[in-house]
């Protein structure tokens, strides 16, 4: 076993170092990095004709129109399912107004809203409605009346993501204004819940003023019930008043409560 490790030693040491190559340092090469944008040709390169007449043209642009905002706002309205400029909706020329205010009107009259949050609320239910049965009347546009199969898939499909979302859209309102009025009668029951607290506690203290007072007079009566029977006994037996003495001093009592039972009487 000896001889086997002193063999590889040996071996180990007989194998030549291995020499580290000298570093080269490298040097960059310094390349140009265009600058950004369209590859313009620069004005020296022009010829003044040309250069004259692209000003002259920059002088004919007006720049935006305001008064073509509410038009060219509706280029994109191909088929009224997405709410318009600033999210303002906007009846079709093929649907009813009156229809559309007495739909809204039943909604109103089911909810009876009373704040202005949800009167939104109501608003946006007859309008998220509205568009999703115009997104249902479109629908059936795409099927083929014999058969009943899609004609237009494409369009089928886009009439179908916008009645779901404005399904989702009508129940979100409906939700949001049930969970207002849930959150307003809990703390009106709340504030009913204080104010008869508050009345039970005025009308324990109450209560309990009328007992003192019961209590006051019922106090005096007995009193005054036994000044009058010790005149009676007074008046009637000669020897009440030592008796009535040899009573108090026996029981502790003063004099001065004999004095003023003479006196009271």
């Amino acid at each position: 076993m000896a001889n086997r490790k002193d063999r590889r030693k040996n071996l180990h040491q007989q194998q030549p170092s291995k020499t580290t190559a000298p570093v080269v340092a490298q040097v960059e090469e310094t390349v140009a990095v265009p600058e950004p944008g369209a590859p313009f040709p620069p004005l020296s390169s022009l010829s003044p004709g040309r250069l004259a007449a692209n000003r002259a043209n920059a002088q004919l642009s007006t720049g935006p129109n305001p008064e073509s905002f509410p038009t060219t706002s509706q280029n994109r309205t191909t088929h009224g399912l997405a709410r318009h400029t600033n999210g303002i909706f906007k009846l079709t020329d093929n649907e009813d107004p009156a229809g559309f205010e007495a739909f809204k009107q039943s909604l109103i009259d089911e909810h009876l809203p009373t704040t202005t949050t949800e009167s939104i609320l109501v608003d946006a239910m007859a309008e998220s409605h509205w568009l999703g049965q115009r997104a249902q009347r479109l629908q059936d546009t795409c099927l083929d009346p014999a058969t009943g199969a899609i004609a237009d898939e494409k369009k089928f499909s886009l009439c179908l993501r916008y009645q779901t979302t404005h399904t989702r859209a009508f129940h979100k309102s409906l939700n949001d204004l049930l969970k207002l009025r849930a959150e307003k009668r809990k703390a009106e029951r709340g504030f009913e819940a204080q104010r008869i607290q508050v009345e039970k506690h005025e009308m324990k203290k109450q209560a309990h003023y009328w007992d003192v007072l019961k209590k006051d007079a019922q106090a005096c009566h007995q009193i005054s019930a036994n000044v009058l029977q010790n005149s009676r006994a007074r008046a009637e037996f000669p020897g009440f008043e030592a008796e009535y003495a040899a009573e108090l001093k026996k029981h502790g009592l003063q004099e001065g409560a004999h004095h003023f039972a003479a006196t009271a009487a």
